[in-house]
């Protein structure tokens, strides 16, 4: 039963002094307007990723024990389709291993689509997506499972992906239940390799004392704690610092000593100050914040009220801003018959920061079973909606209207070049506001869910973003300059010139428009619209007609454009200061407009 010390006074102070309309609202949707047929079977955790690419985000609703199928739901539009029945040999995998643990969908082989990796009580299984049907692809990549012992279950927990190598795909860390050693597997294209034992991993996974429900250190996450742009990983109660490409385990020198009894656990910046803190949701009504200072850890969980906060029916574990104000807020689905959802608003006033609980003003009234949620923008209008799996409703989809007092925010659907495809350990920066907020892209979130597979950041009042940086994980920077807000932008990773297509309607004619800002140094932004697929040719020119750069040369579809310009040549020579034309090229037509470079 979720309990609140002081609950009458401290709810009723904050909604007094934070006004009504700063908490975000939430309907239950219409599942069968959004096509989800009720499936009153056992479901724990589900995976939100857009698999085919299509720009809206996709479920996989995780069936948990028993010979079930999970269901695969794909987006278009806002509906969702069931494709589950086209994969066969994905079903008769499921059926093979009772429990189905932590689906991730990750794009292993940089070919544009989700493929899918998942374990059961004793096999681990990878399937790649050719044309949305998931094949078998397990033993071909070399991929090994066993169950050691006959009495113990050495399940597959989870997978965390990341490029440990740098050579742009990504690879696997593996967890086992009573397994010591993790595993980690390097993915060479057509074969995955265990080199846990080389960088540090072999026999660091703390088992503890709960035989089969599970352990503390199969919690894993990558995540680049002590911000010097390599991952490092997060398992459970242990932190291990990457030196070179060597996890040393750190955890008691850098004062990182969280409870032993882990459930769920995920990193965000939540105070706002440019590096991630620990948040962990453990067994025995125990929940924890470990606040970051430079690469040191503090225990913060009495700083934000949470000690004010138990409950023990947890069973999920979701990070976002929900209400689009700048910070990210947290969600817990509440798997248990008398108690709603848990809605904890992340509110600062005179530079205090506090987790408040507030669901029942959000318009959370559902009790019952509800198992492993999930965050996504399913309708795509910059709110973050939660899908949570039920036994008991088949599943229960709570649409964000926001607060009264609507906030600003940016989407980035993030495309690998050089990188991974995904963008996995990639760190993006949004400074508006005069704020700035941090993301770092991971895949999965947390043990049985994975969230929004877009980089989402509100901005509250702010009007405009001065700029987004993206730091690529194999070391490209990108930066944006004033993106507009309010939209969900394709970027495509690139060195001083990012093309993005955004999700506008087509325009019926061609247009360009005036580069901003103008004048500009270091770098301007170039916005131009296609009405149709077209060959395009965006050029710049010197007053003298001379050539200085081609900045698109390529087929591109119908719709909004931009580029950046950094203000370089063809050689990568700053542009002395003057004024520059600018020449888009579209079949037979030709628009020009001038810009000035100020050095």
């Amino acid at each position: 039963m979720k309990k609140l010390i002081l609950l009458s006074f401290f709810i009723t102070c904050f909604v007094a002094n934070v006004f009504p309309q700063d908490i975000p609202f939430f309907e239950v949707a219409d599942n069968e307007a959004l096509g989800l047929t009720p499936v009153l079977l056992d479901r724990w955790g589900c995976s939100s990723a857009d698999i085919d690419r299509n720009g809206w985000p996709d479920i996989y609703n995780n069936k948990w024990r028993g010979r079930l199928e999970s269901q695969i739901y794909m987006n278009d539009g806002g509906y969702f389709t069931d494709i589950y029945g086209n994969s066969p040999e994905l079903s008769a995998a499921e059926m093979e291993g009772n429990a189905t643990r932590t689906p991730v969908l990750v794009d292993f082989d940089n070919d544009g689509d989700r493929d899918l990796m998942f374990g059961t009580d004793y096999n681990l299984f990878m399937f790649r997506n050719d044309d949305n049907v998931f094949v078998n692809v397990t033993e071909d990549l070399g991929i090994e499972s066993g169950s050691p012992g006959f009495v113990s279950i050495y399940g597959y927990e989870m997978s965390a992906w990341i490029d440990w190598d740098l050579d742009g795909d990504l690879d696997a860390l593996v967890a086992q239940t009573n397994n010591p050693d993790y595993i980690l597997y390097r993915n060479d294209g057509d074969q995955f390799v265990d080199i846990a034992g080389e960088v540090g991993l072999e026999g660091m996974n703390e088992l503890g004392d709960r035989g089969d429900r599970g352990f503390d250190t199969g919690r894993i996450q990558w995540i680049d704690w002590d911000g010097d742009g390599d991952p490092d990983l997060s398992a459970g109660w242990k932190l291990f610092r990457n030196d070179d490409g060597y996890l040393n385990e750190v955890s008691e020198s850098v004062g990182f000593t969280p409870f032993k009894e882990i459930r769920f656990c995920d990193w965000f910046d939540y105070d706002l100050d440019g590096d991630f803190d620990f948040f962990l949701q453990g067994y025995s009504n125990h929940d924890e914040l470990w606040r970051n200072e430079g690469g040191t850890f503090v225990d913060a969980t009495q700083d934000v009220g949470l000690d004010l906060f138990t409950d023990d029916g947890q069973a999920t574990l979701n990070i976002g801003d929900l209400d689009n104000d700048g910070d990210e807020d947290l969600f817990f689905s509440i798997n248990d018959w008398e108690d709603i959802e848990a809605l904890l608003i992340n509110y600062e006033e005179d530079g205090v920061r506090s987790l408040i609980e507030v669901a029942s003003y959000a318009g959370f009234g559902i009790v019952g079973d509800r198992k492993g949620a999930a965050i996504l923008d399913y309708d795509m209008d910059g709110l973050l909606d939660i899908f949570c799996p039920s036994l008991q409703y088949g599943s229960i989809v709570y649409h964000n209207l926001g607060p009264e007092a609507q906030n600003n925010w940016i989407g980035l659907d993030l495309w690998g070049t050089e990188s991974n495809k995904d963008g996995v350990g990639s760190l993006v920066e949004c400074y508006a506001g005069g704020n700035k907020y941090v993301r770092y892209k991971v895949t999965p979130s947390t043990w049985k869910v994975q969230d929004n597979p877009y980089i989402h950041f509100g901005i509250g009042q702010a009007t405009s973003i001065d700029s987004v940086v993206i730091h690529w994980s194999r070391g490209i920077k990108q930066v944006l300059i004033n993106p507009e807000i309010n939209q969900y932008h394709k970027v495509e990773e690139s060195a001083g010139t990012s093309v993005q297509v955004k999700n506008n309607s087509t325009p019926q004619t061609l247009n360009l428009a005036q580069n901003y800002p103008n004048p500009f140094n270091p770098e301007t932004k170039i916005t131009y619209e296609l009405p149709e697929n077209s060959n395009v040719l965006l050029e710049v020119y010197n007053l003298a007609g001379q050539k200085v750069a081609t900045l698109v040369n390529a087929q591109q579809h119908a719709g909004r454009q931009e580029v950046i310009w950094n203000g370089k040549d063809f050689s990568g020579i700053d542009m002395p200061s003057g004024v520059y034309l600018y020449r888009l090229h579209v079949n037979d037509h030709i628009l020009t407009k001038k810009m000035m470079l100020v050095r």
